[in-house]
């Protein structure tokens, strides 16, 4: 029986990595549609005809490229705009896609990129999609290149609509390699208005760095029980993953990649932690948590701008 589930525009990963790096294969396949009210995406299992590689490809090009026989779905794409083109480089797909892409509603136009890059990825070797148009790559509103997008590029968020969909630029800090010092990171994310932007920095930083000579700061299991904001402080509750992981990094490193990552991004001035809810608690060998930590930008290494 054909299932029919509604999913936001940021949803979990549900391909996983090989050991040599490689997307494996999942054992499930979903086409991805539009709602009859156009607020969100929806996934419908398909079971594809090809196997793997450029058939697969160019299968999942031609059923977006289709008029869905569906009557709870429409088109991920208005009836006018479709994909002419691709291109497999390095396990970025680039998609070229014409008949007006970019005059869609950019509301309309972000479900698009989701549903465009969660179909995709799901097939083996391809890790990221780019979206080129008649006028080139394609650009956000205030005119920067967006590029190849993630599964990660969108912030999971349940029972959000578009409305409250927005792009946003993050600066967050990272380890360096002898994990002593922070060094800044930029990444550009979307999230919906419904999620704390707090929590979203937060759950940045467990995913981890993505450039080259960045170290991670938080276990990639850490469990983040919730982060509240008032009057100007954060509040952020950690279940013990926070406590128990094991980094290469000085007891401070953790704590003030949080702080300056939420400090910068967001309008809070201090930071206080806690795990299962209790804040009477040492991190590591001294870091207490019951008290509040303030932006400090002496653990940022020199050459750091």
């Amino acid at each position: 029986m054909r299932r029919l589930l509604a999913v936001l525009a940021a949803l979990i990963l549900l391909a996983g990595c090989s050991g040599n790096g490689e997307t494996e294969a999942p054992s499930e396949y979903f086409m991805y549609y539009l709602s009859l009210e156009a607020n969100k995406v929806v996934e419908n299992a398909y079971e594809p005809e090809a196997s793997s590689g450029d058939e697969m490809i160019q299968e999942f090009v031609d059923r977006l490229n289709e008029t869905p026989e569906g009557e709870d779905y429409q088109r991920l794409m208005p009836k006018d705009v479709k994909i002419d083109s691709y291109s497999l480089e390095d396990s970025t797909l680039i998609l070229t896609i014409g008949g007006g892409y970019e005059q869609m509603e950019r509301p309309r136009e972000v479900l698009v990129r989701v549903g465009l890059v969660r179909a995709f990825t799901q097939i083996s070797g391809v890790d990221r999609v780019q979206i080129v148009t008649e006028n080139g790559e394609l650009k956000d509103s205030a005119g920067n290149v967006i590029g190849a997008m993630t599964r990660e590029s969108f912030v999971e968020n349940a029972g959000s609509e578009i409305n409250n969909y927005q792009y946003t630029t993050l600066t967050l800090y990272f380890a360096n390699e002898t994990g002593d010092k922070l060094v800044p990171e930029t990444r550009s994310v979307y999230y919906s208005t419904s999620v704390p932007l707090e929590r979203v920095v937060v759950e940045q930083l467990v995913k981890g760095p993505a450039e080259e000579g960045h170290y991670a700061v938080l276990p990639s299991d850490t469990n983040i029980l919730s982060v509240t904001t008032s009057e100007n402080i954060a509040y952020v509750n950690f279940d013990n993953t926070f406590m128990n992981g094991t980094m290469s990094v000085v007891q401070e490193i953790p704590i003030y990649a949080l702080v300056n990552s939420i400090t910068t991004n967001c309008p809070v001035q201090r930071v206080q932690f806690s795990i299962d809810g209790e804040s009477d608690v040492t991190f590591r060998e001294s870091m207490k948590l019951n008290q509040f930590y303030e932006r400090d930008l002496s653990y940022l290494e020199e050459n750091s701008e």
